[in-house]
């Protein structure tokens, strides 16, 4: 039977986990990671990471998570040792510690590409491990070079400036810094899309190959939207707050205070403020869970594994709008001991609303030795709260 021949089959992924079971592997973490001055807390990431993936199948296949804690407590360790020389280092001198804060500016790119490498290859399915053979080079183009290319142009006028200019104003480089700044706001969209093409297109299973098409264009229109979601919200709420203070008095009130009086002019505006506070919450978590559903949908309805596999996300903005309003305030109103059940419901949602459409054997996968790393890389990234997030 040819490939052609072959009728694809829709599989949608499963989540098992359940919040009773994680709340005990959440607790112990937490009280033996406290009790043990974090070392504990790679032994805590190792039980976290396997509960979540073996728990998580495709087609009644588990995922494994092979890393050990051992091998994570080493490049942790090593990475404190880091941060506590930075800290000595910029404390015994200011220029110092700029040098380091440039350095690790510098070794950033290089810490989120081994993390990548690592954590690829700790995760397996039917056997096959998976891998990542992105160069370092690439890493420093969409990581560094690109986001950063604003204030490095910036800088390269400034200096330009200073060298043929009889006279460099304050003014004029605080327009190259303004200008730098917002320039890097424009091209966020663009780095992101950059940055998920390079993680995924780079990624493989066995020695198959991960492949994504996506659109800059339809980045920005994602980008975009919210904005503009942002000034109707925001115009929504100017428009509640004068009817709010019309209707109060507030108008009349913040009229006869002197306005140098802080103090009073906070407790005539205490009951406006009580007013917003709940919208102004509800609109946060709403444009996140816009961001978050647009992004994770197109991205992953345009992945695929060769000819054989292709990805397909399907969430819904207002069915996970409510999930993230309801897991914020239970977690809020619980002190934190409803995280694991928020964790779960979410985790379980955005998995199962996920599916792969198979047109071939995923059988025919070899596992492909892989060159053995340390785990610095990733463990640097952790400890210098490097979170490498595609906003899926």
């Amino acid at each position: 039977m040819s490939k052609s021949d072959v009728i694809p089959s829709v599989i949608p992924f499963k989540f098992s986990g359940r919040a009773a079971e994680y709340f005990k592997i959440w607790i112990v973490n937490l009280i033996l990671s406290i009790l043990s001055l974090g070392i504990y807390s790679a032994w805590a990431k190792v039980r976290t990471l396997r509960y979540f993936y073996g728990n998580t199948s495709l087609d009644n296949s588990v995922f494994e998570y092979h890393a050990t804690p051992w091998t994570i407590l080493k490049g942790r360790l090593l990475a404190v040792i880091a941060l506590i020389l930075y800290v000595f280092l910029a404390n015994l001198s200011p220029v110092a510690g700029v040098v380091l804060v440039g350095l690790i500016v510098i070794i950033t790119p290089w810490a989120i590409w081994r993390s990548m490498q690592f954590n690829a290859r700790m995760i397996s399915y039917r056997n096959v491990r998976f891998g990542f053979y992105g160069s370092m080079k690439e890493a420093y183009k969409v990581l560094f070079f690109i986001p950063f290319s604003p204030i490095i142009i910036a800088f390269l006028l400034a200096v330009y400036a200073f060298f043929s200019l009889d006279d460099v104003s304050d003014n004029l480089l605080a327009g190259l810094a303004v200008m730098a700044v917002f320039a890097m706001y424009l091209i966020v969209p663009l780095v992101q899309k950059l940055i998920t093409v390079y993680v995924i297109a780079h990624r493989q299973y066995g020695q198959g190959k991960f492949a994504v098409q996506l659109s800059t264009l339809k980045y920005y229109m994602i980008y975009l939207a919210v904005f503009v979601w942002l000034l109707l919200f925001a115009t929504v709420l100017m428009l509640v707050a004068a009817v709010v203070m019309y209707l109060m008095g507030s108008f009349e009130v913040l009229g006869s205070l002197e306005m140098d009086d802080p103090d009073a002019v906070m407790r005539a505006a205490i009951p406006l403020l009580a007013v917003l506070a709940v919208p102004l919450f509800a609109i946060n978590v709403w444009i996140k869970s816009y961001f978050e559903v647009h992004i994770r949908n197109y991205v992953l309805n345009n992945v695929h594994l060769d000819d054989v596999l292709q990805l397909g996300s399907h969430l819904q903005l207002g069915k996970f709008f409510m999930l993230n309003l309801v897991n914020t305030v239970v977690v809020a109103i619980s002190l934190g001991l409803a995280y694991p059940w928020a964790v779960i419901r979410l985790k379980k949602y955005k998995i199962e609303s996920s599916e792969a459409v198979i047109s071939g054997d995923m059988n025919l996968y070899i596992s492909q030795q892989q060159e053995k790393q340390s785990a610095l890389g990733e463990e640097l990234g952790d400890a210098f709260d490097m979170d490498l997030s595609l906003g899926l």
